[in-house]
């Protein structure tokens, strides 16, 4: 008994939740229904001339079974019946054809225009819900995107949308249209005959029970499914992503299986779903036929008694059957209406997140950057309790090149990150040309910070397009120039269609020295004050980082340029190496000073000349032993 008192006792405060979710997610998506205003109004307009029709429909079936079969001194109803006195049986019939025919195509005019505007309403929310959805994602910060799965986003993204559309215009207008129709044969009913019209309406408490209970279990479950599918989905974009690394290791069968039983719970959850909306449907369905039943027992019986003419009662049932067919498809409507609650509140959810870069609100754009930058205590951290960068500061001077090195998770992706404000520090502050980066507008900062990446990222089209993608209004002699400028313009040339090749999703038809070539090209065609290099070398081969390191030694000149770089050797002249620790600046100078010091850089400078100068002694050795010969 106790379980069953702490049930009730909850129940209406979920009810209440329920309900207070439900204003919330209405209230949030109110705003989108404001450009669509007229094409609901104007389908709001049909929906009652369609009402309209629907009461209308029985009417010329009465009049012939009353006014056309029935002898005239027994006729009850005198509408419309002297309109129509003289016009004979076959007059009447003949009328009522007619007006029958007109009804069902006045009905199918007033149907078709409104699902038209209901579906162009529809389709426009989803367009600008989508619309927003993808500009949010964009400004969400990079901590956002690191802690959600793409899968996931992608199908909040395109399902989700979709199946909102149902509860923004399609069930929200079903419903209302419905209860107009509900309302007006209720009325006509009661005035026939208010007795029968009590008996047809009893099953109203339990179906309206019904379809609130089913419809609260069928809200979780739909939220339990979509969660699901959810996960399937970022397992599937995972393996496109990596099917290279699945082929190479064999574990194509480890994947299939690992992504079966991902899609089995996700079967299995929404077969669940789907027992639930058959259960409405049932349960529906039966309170309906025990309704018609007994309208139909105690119709016949006041027919016979003469309360009621053939006519009336073929008017009555008709309306009947017209009254739950509203009700069937409100319980149906109710089923759609839960799925899309869940999916407005997975969309709502991400467009509620203001995980995203502060702009402060005195932001102004920022002039053209001579390239002085200074971290003074700079601290940041991905979560909380665990710091990524403590207390970093030093100064660059303009066209200076600085290098960030250390071990692995040291905090120097991280620390090139925050200058384009990709994260904002947690503590201190970043200063270029002696003003805080906050106080310039993220666009303006944004255009003059050119980043090459270590893992260089094209977009699937023409490789003209990927290099005018840092300078959307480029000519066609600035992006060649800037292709020349990056040593890419020889092999670029050898292609068929030269600048017009369309390179593969990522750019994968390329080698990996040609698509950071062009990744160096999208740099430098819009002529940053700063460069971002972050181990633009780490995935080639010997012969190309040479020929890269070349390139980016002419490219940086006369411009503030940053590197962070895992072969010492290579950044051996740039004129302030730090050395990051732990988060912390550990040391800092010119390669000579540190070379003095001692320390972590010394010692592994030392390191790799050391493991340069043994492999250049394996490959040449076998030459060597030959010439002896």
């Amino acid at each position: 008994m106790a379980p069953l008192k702490l049930k009730l006792r909850l129940n209406p405060l979920f009810r209440e939740l329920r309900w207070q979710r439900l204003r919330s997610v209405a209230a949030e998506l109110a705003p989108y229904l404001g450009p669509v205003r007229r094409d609901l109004t104007i389908a709001l307009i049909c929906s009652m001339g369609g009402a309209l029709m629907v009461i209308a429909r029985p009417w010329p079936l009465k009049m012939v079974f009353d006014y056309a079969l029935t002898p005239e001194h027994r006729v009850k109803w005198v509408f419309p019946f002297r309109l129509l006195k003289g016009y004979g049986a076959s007059g009447i019939v003949a009328i009522s054809c007619a007006l029958l025919f007109l009804i069902t195509l006045l009905w199918g005019v007033f149907i078709y225009s409104q699902r038209y505007f209901v579906s162009t309403a529809g389709q426009q929310v989803t367009f600008d819900l989508r619309r927003r959805l993808f500009r949010h994602l964009q400004r969400l910060s990079l901590s956002f995107h690191r802690q959600h799965q793409v899968g996931d986003l992608l199908l909040r993204a395109t399902g989700d949308t979709n199946m909102l559309r149902d509860m923004l215009v399609d069930a929200t207008l079903i419903l209302l249209s419905e209860f107009l129709v509900l309302i007006a044969m209720v009325g006509v009913m009661l005035y026939m005959d208010w007795q029968l019209t009590l008996i047809s309406l009893a099953i109203l408490p339990l179906l309206a029970v019904a379809v609130f209970h089913i419809t609260a279990e069928l809200r979780l479950a739909v939220r339990k499914q979509r969660k699901k599918e959810g996960h399937m989905a970022a397992s599937f974009g995972e393996m496109l992503q990596a099917v290279a690394v699945i082929q190479v290791f064999g574990r194509e069968s480890y994947e299939e299986e690992r992504f079966s039983d991902s899609n089995r719970r996700t079967l299995r959850q929404a077969r669940r779903t789907v027992r639930l909306e058959a259960n409405l449907e049932r349960v529906a369905e039966i309170l309906i036929a025990i309704g018609t039943a007994a309208v139909l027992w105690f119709g016949v019986r006041r027919v016979l008694a003469g309360v009621l003419t053939a006519g009336d009662l073929i008017v009555f049932t008709s309306y009947m059957t017209g009254t739950y067919r509203p009700l069937r498809r409100i319980a149906f409507v109710s089923a759609r209406l839960s799925k899309a609650m869940v999916c407005a509140e997975r969309v709502l959810s991400v467009l509620r997140i203001e995980d995203r870069v502060h702009v402060h609100h005195e932001a102004h754009p920022a002039p053209r950057l001579a390239g002085q930058v200074s971290f003074k205590n700079v601290s940041f951290a991905y979560q909380p309790g665990q710091p990524v960068l403590r207390d970093v500061s030093f100064t660059v001077r303009p066209g200076q090149t600085v290098a960030l090195v250390g071990p692995n998770g040291a905090g120097k992706s991280t620390l090139c990150a925050l200058l384009p404000r990709l994260y904002d520090p947690a503590a201190g502050r970043i200063k270029i040309d002696a003003e805080r980066i906050t106080h310039y507008t993220l666009d303006s900062l944004r255009e003059q910070i050119g980043m090459v990446l270590q893992q260089p990222l094209l977009f699937a089209g023409t490789i003209r397009d990927n290099i005018a993608y840092g300078k959307p209004d480029a000519t066609a002699a600035e992006i060649e120039a800037a292709a020349h400028a990056a040593d890419a313009g020889d092999f670029i040339l050898g292609l068929r269609k030269g600048f017009d090749t369309v390179v593969g999703e990522r750019g994968e038809t390329l080698s990996g020295g040609q698509r950071q070539k062009i990744a160096i090209a999208r740099a430098m065609i819009k002529d940053p004050a700063l460069l971002i290099l972050d181990e633009p070398t780490a995935a080639l081969d010997a012969t190309s980082a040479a020929q890269l390191n070349a390139t980016l030694d002419r490219l940086s000149h006369r411009k503030t340029t940053f590197r962070v770089a895992h072969r010492l050797a290579e950044i051996r002249h740039a004129d302030m190496i730090v050395v990051l620790q732990d988060g912390c600046v550990a040391q800092r100078g010119t390669h000579e000073s540190l070379m003095r010091a001692g320390g972590w850089y010394r010692d592994v400078f030392l390191l790799q000349a050391g493991d340069q100068v043994s492999e250049s002694a394996a490959a040449t050795g076998p030459l060597c032993l030959a010439g002896a010969v």
